[in-house]
């Protein structure tokens, strides 16, 4: 009996534990060339109590002697301090309530800036938003984005929970480069096109009728696929140019049945790239949001759209190589069938 409780004492001591170290709040910090960016976001029930104010519950803009009042009680918590002591400066910028989430919270933007001459990667962090006066509550640390780190905003990284007044953690963000932060673009863009669903179906129709006609048509096929998703990328993630995604449904709906009538019947012969860079043009305004969502801008946001396009070209490049691999075994197949039927 004793064998038997020892595993199900194991699961529930897990899920106490696990339940137990859940967040309050959390700190999300996105790292810049010389700053840092935090957002703060705390449930505003416990921020009320720890403020000693009744907060209100509008999604409208905090604004005013509240902001300002709100603006110094969260200053007082956050302290980010460089390896020589010398604190880093604190500027509380916009507030407001979220009203998507519950319970709701207040979600709080502040730029912690260091000292001239010092790393914007490296820092010690001592923050005890209402945890000073409500010991107990617990605030998630995490990296939301960090360029150089290879952390993006689509996946964060927690690195603390901080659980107790004047709670202290050391972020070391030193190690890493610009090289990090593209081969996780890339692997993004990988992950989304293997995920396309119609869109890479679309690409196989196309590329179906392509390969049995000859290799070098298939890749024409391939690279103007690749080059339409890539400039609609590059015009479509800065928000520059979108399309509602209704729309862009129907319109890969109505390209998927046009590429398959042509597999069967050719309709635009002679054509096919200018039809596979407008069907890639779609797909690349479909996936730019992806790509807008990682709040990056100047040049990391353009080495950003490269990466994943790059990501999203070798997944189907290897789809396409899989294709004329098979094309090649369906015609030695036909060449040698009528030599074994002599």
């Amino acid at each position: 009996m004793s064998l038997l409780l020892r595993p199900v004492l194991a699961w529930l001591a897990l899920a106490w534990s696990g339940s137990a170290a859940a967040a309050d709040s959390e700190v999300l910090l996105e790292f810049r060339d010389d700053a840092v960016l935090a957002e703060l976001r705390l449930p505003l029930s416990d921020l009320a109590t720890a403020f000693g104010r009744q907060l209100p519950a509008s999604p409208l803009p905090v604004r005013g002697r509240l902001h300002a009042d709100l603006a110094r009680y969260l200053g007082a918590h956050i302290a980010p301090v460089a390896d020589d002591g010398r604190r880093w400066c604190v500027e509380l910028a916009d507030m407001r309530v979220a009203v998507d989430a519950e319970p709701r919270v207040l979600v709080a933007h502040a730029l912690l800036v260091p000292p001239a001459g010092i790393s914007a990667r490296r820092f010690v962090l001592s923050y005890d938003a209402i945890a000073r006066e409500l010991p107990g509550h617990a605030t998630r640390l995490a990296i939301r984005s960090d360029w150089d780190g290879g952390v993006l905003a689509s996946r964060p990284a927690t690195i603390a929970l901080l659980d107790a007044p004047r709670g202290r953690v050391a972020v070391d963000r030193a190690d890493g480069g610009a090289w990090r932060g593209w081969l996780a673009t890339c692997g993004l863009g990988l992950r989304q096109a293997a995920d396309a669903g119609r869109y890479l179906v679309l690409l196989l129709v196309l590329a179906l009728p392509a390969a049995v006609r000859s290799p070098v048509l298939l890749a024409r096929v391939g690279a103007a696929f690749a080059l339409g998703q890539t400039l609609a990328l590059l015009a479509g993630a800065p928000g520059w140019f979108r399309v509602p995604g209704d729309i862009l449904d129907t319109l890969a709906a109505g390209a998927l049945v046009l590429a398959a009538a042509h597999a069967v019947r050719p309709l635009f012969g002679g054509r096919e790239t200018w039809y596979a860079t407008g069907s890639g043009l779609v797909y690349g305004l479909a996936a730019a949001g992806t790509v807008g969502a990682l709040d990056l801008d100047g040049w990391q946001l353009i080495a950003a759209i490269l990466a994943f396009a790059a990501g999203c070209a070798l997944a189907q490049a290897a789809m396409l190589g899989g294709v004329l691999g098979i094309a090649a075994l369906a015609g030695t197949y036909m060449r040698t069938r009528p030599a074994r039927g002599r």
